[in-house]
């Protein structure tokens, strides 16, 4: 069958090849009329559908584990065993960011110094105290800050920056985890013969027994206690008969089938005796008729060959419409004025159909005569 992929992919090719014709629209059928098309469009659907194949998958193969395992010890069909799968398609992605107070960095570092000092003298040095003083009107009042009076002033900052050590740490967790194996096996109960009545009878499995097969199914599939996995083992008698009151129909019964066969044997070696065995004998076995015999009983119906005027070049379907309609015999003349081979043949043929006793005999003859 066409996998999933090649289904969506021939739902899309005529999708886009007919004009507002939308994908949900298109489906997609076998021969035998069965949908292969999703119904479920989207994503979410295609993931579901994804899902439970592999859910299914995953069941088929812990259950080939179990049966290839214990078929050598109890015998192949003597086991049935059923798994069923707890998986978590969930998916998460986890991104932490970690910060170490520990871990300090010096990043960047910025310092500033402001300095201020007294005003120096200027000019030229004793040519002040060399010039007489000017007149000047008397002033009281003096200045808060004389010249000779010290500025002084100084500033200093410092700035640093740190940078924090920290980790970055994205974390995507595996899908398709099983969460939980739920387990059950059923083995088929032993039948052996009994001693006292000599009839065939059903033995239980006894518990050491029981508890071995376990014990294998477990170590072979992964079974896990603390996960919460659970695993059963029993024994028990296969129904392999119908129960008793159920009515069948007579058709149904085992014996008509050999009836059907045979039946069906005979009449095809009927058909095939009275369709070509018994002409076969017939046309080898027809005695030579007498010439008298043969001139009394067709002269009535038959025309004789010489009244038949056969001409140079006439053709094998000319020769067939002069003998249809008077029911002339075919002679060994006609031969002769046959223009090819496939003519000659088709005569012959004609012959052999008109006259298969004869023919018969001669061949029987020619035989007798070689052999003698």
């Amino acid at each position: 069958s066409l996998g999933r992929s090649k289904v969506e992919a021939i739902t899309h090719l005529v999708s886009a090849s007919v004009p507002n014709l939308s994908k949900e629209n298109v489906s997609v059928v076998d021969q035998n009329g069965n949908l292969l098309s999703s119904v479920n469009g989207g994503v979410e659907g295609r993931l579901s559908d994804a899902q439970l194949e592999h859910r299914i998958r995953l069941e088929d193969i812990y259950r080939s584990r179990i049966t290839s395992l214990l078929s050598p010890i109890v015998g192949a069909g003597n086991i049935n065993a059923q798994i069923n799968l707890d998986i978590d398609f969930t998916r998460s992605e986890i991104t932490e960011e970690i910060v170490d107070p520990n871990g300090n960095a010096l990043r960047s570092e910025q310092s500033t110094s402001d300095k201020t000092m007294a005003a120096q003298a200027k000019g030229i040095p004793g040519a002040v105290a060399n010039t007489p003083p000017a007149p000047a009107d008397l002033n009281t009042q003096r200045s808060a800050t004389g010249p000779n009076d010290e500025l002084r002033s100084q500033s200093s900052s410092e700035v640093k920056n740190y940078e924090v050590s920290r980790t970055v740490s994205s974390t995507v967790n595996p899908t398709n985890i099983i969460r939980k194996i739920n387990a059950a096996v059923l083995v088929r109960e032993r039948t052996i013969m009994d001693p006292e009545t000599g009839l065939p009878t059903t033995q239980k499995m006894t518990e050491g027994e029981l508890l071995q097969i376990e014990k294998l199914v477990a170590d072979a599939i992964g079974i896990n206690k603390e996960r919460g996995d659970s695993l059963t083992v029993s024994s028990a008698p296969f129904i392999t008969e119908l129960s008793e009151g159920v009515e069948i129909q007579w058709f149904e019964k085992p014996y008509m089938r050999s009836i059907i066969n045979q039946a069906g044997l005979v009449l095809i070696l009927a058909i095939v005796i009275l369709g070509v065995v018994r002409p076969l004998l017939n046309r080898i076995l027809i005695p030579i008729s007498v010439p008298g015999m043969h001139g009394a009983a067709g002269s009535e119906d038959e025309i004789d060959i010489d009244q038949i005027e056969v001409g140079e070049g006439e053709s094998l379907e000319d020769i067939k419409a002069k003998l249809k309609p008077k029911k002339a015999s075919i002679s060994a003349e006609m031969l002769d004025t046959a223009n090819t081979y496939d003519d000659k043949v088709a005569v012959i043929r004609m012959i052999v159909s008109d006259e298969a006793g004869r023919v018969s005999n001669v061949f029987k003859s020619m035989m007798s005569r070689d052999i003698g």
